[in-house]
């Protein structure tokens, strides 16, 4: 198969994965925010396929918006988290992101895709909207938990049924226990490979790593119950300044989903309240959390540089059940240059977000790789967040 046509498949996958999402959603849920960090499934449909209007209709073709309405109420910066409830009709997003499609594929046809266009060569921009459309379609699923766990524990933010039709999956941990040590050298850091990564992971760039140990696979349930039962949450040498004041602030005594029942930790999930499973790796957790747990075991986060360093020899295991929190603020690497638009990476180089690394069991495989970062305030614990940790050498 040509470039084209491995791009229009792997976009036809990606599109039947997002339906697939809302299949068993109903109207209600469609159109409800769950958490005011996060916009209602529906509006994340629509921004999917006012995004690729954009970048192709619009910027490679020069064509008008299909529907300036909808241009403007599914564009992030145009309208703010609380007023995306007030959603079309799911069948009128639906047939707009089918318009959309359908005139994005004809141009994929025609389209020259080794010329020398900023947005054309080697499908760039095609690439960079599957990814999109793939990194959507986690945030989705995360919304989809947070629904259905609030009506589990009592709360619903809506009143209505929360859908079911999918599952976490997680290998249990085994031959990868303990750590690794890494000798120090030059790295090769990031990537240069505009067709498939995304801006803040370039330009690659050589970093001297001095020697370190990390731990092989993520930390588990089992080893953080530990941390909780040594009252790991009541005490305050373990966490940073401004991570025990959230801890104070919001009452945090374990991860987000877990509840202790009858003698025993169980965490709830759309599927149902279970027994916490032991092996797994603990999920949902906030920066916070995972720096105070890196404390309590006399260890760290690693950097990102370390994690991938790690991740690139080969020598640890995991990567991909869990996001990862490093111990790196989100910042551009040297020589960064914002593409397609400043608005992807460049507002987030604030110090204010921790990089994430690794994938989560709900990442699609064209987002899973060593170079890809990932970012979010260090309280935010609804993402499918854990950790490893490191020590030096």
């Amino acid at each position: 198969m040509n470039r084209a046509a491995n791009i229009r498949t792997a976009m036809e996958e990606a599109r039947a994965y997002t339906l697939q999402l809302l299949a068993d959603v109903d109207e209600t849920d469609f159109r409800c925010q769950a958490h005011t960090d996060f916009s209602p499934l529906g509006w994340h449909l629509g921004h999917i396929g006012v995004t690729e209007a954009f970048w192709i209709l619009q910027q490679c073709q020069n064509e008008p918006p299909l529907s300036v309405t909808y241009e403007r109420f599914f564009t992030p910066t145009d309208n703010p988290k609380p007023n995306r409830i007030y959603l079309p009709a799911r069948a009128e997003i639906l047939a707009y992101l089918d318009a959309v499609r359908e005139r994005v594929f004809a141009f994929l046809n025609v389209a020259d895709l080794a010329a020398k266009h900023p947005l054309l060569e080697n499908g760039n921009i095609f690439n960079m909207l599957l990814q999109h459309e793939e990194q959507h379609t986690e945030t989705m699923l995360l919304i989809k938990r947070l629904l259905a766990a609030g009506r589990r524990q009592g709360f619903s933010p809506c009143p209505a049924k929360a859908g079911e039709g999918w599952s976490e999956s997680f290998a249990a941990a085994g031959a990868w226990s303990g750590m690794t040590f890494v000798p120090a050298g030059p790295f090769l850091m990031g990537s240069n490979d505009m067709a498939t990564t995304l801006d803040n992971e370039r330009p690659q760039h050589e970093v001297f790593v001095k020697s370190f140990v990390i731990d092989r696979a993520p930390v588990t349930n089992a080893e953080f119950v530990r941390f909780i039962d040594a009252g790991g949450y009541h005490n305050s040498g373990l966490w940073s300044g401004a991570g025990w004041r959230w801890r104070e602030e919001h009452a945090v005594e374990h991860p987000l989903y877990w509840r202790w029942d009858a003698g025993q930790w169980l965490e709830i999930g759309v599927q149902g309240i279970a027994a916490l499973r032991m092996k797994s790796p603990v999920m949902c957790v906030s920066w916070y959390e995972a720096d105070a747990y890196a404390r309590f075991v006399g260890k760290r986060l690693p950097t990102e540089v370390e994690w991938e360093k790690a991740a690139s020899l080969g020598v640890v295991e995991g990567s991909g059940e869990v996001w990862e929190w490093t111990a790196s603020w989100f910042a551009p690497y040297p020589g960064f240059v914002a593409y397609p638009y400043e608005g992807y990476s460049t507002p987030y180089f604030d110090g204010q977000h921790r990089v994430l690394r690794g994938g989560s069991w709900a990442t699609r495989r064209h987002v899973r790789r060593t170079t890809f970062r990932n970012w979010y305030h260090p309280w935010v614990r609804e993402i499918f967040a854990g950790f490893r940790c490191a020590q030096d050498a």
